[in-house]
């Protein structure tokens, strides 16, 4: 198992694990982390529950997408036979992520329904 510190990559880089292999990551709150492949288990920030601390831990399937609740340091884990790939959006490039989610789709349903959009032109004024 190889911990790797980093700084929170920029938005759409990917962060390939092999198996087993694990980094910690500086996030703020309201990044989104979005695992396209493999076995991946997030481990958040430390937080209190009364006397004790813990650590909250949660295994993503593919497809899958958490939010991150606070500002602080989270681990990626790889499972022991595959690799992982994920993104990770910080908060500012949210609504870029869910706008192009969005054109996508409308594309794609406009496609499926048999829908072409043309541009509309410039009006003229004479």
């Amino acid at each position: 198992m190889q911990n790797h510190p980093d700084h929170h990559p920029d938005p759409q880089t990917t962060i390939q694990l092999g198996a087993g292999e694990s980094r910690l990551l500086q996030v703020t709150a309201g990044s989104t982390l979005i695992h396209s492949s493999g076995a991946l288990t997030v481990t958040g920030t430390p937080l209190w529950l009364g006397e004790l601390v813990f650590s909250p831990c949660t295994r993503l399937e593919p497809g899958q997408v958490q939010v991150i609740g606070q500002d602080g340091w989270i681990t990626l884990k790889a499972g022991p036979r595959t690799e992982a790939v994920c993104l990770i959006y910080p908060k500012q490039a949210l609504s870029q992520v869910w706008r192009e989610a969005a054109r996508t789709l409308l594309k794609r349903y406009l496609q499926i329904a048999g829908i072409r959009l043309r541009r509309a032109k410039p009006a003229s004024l004479g």
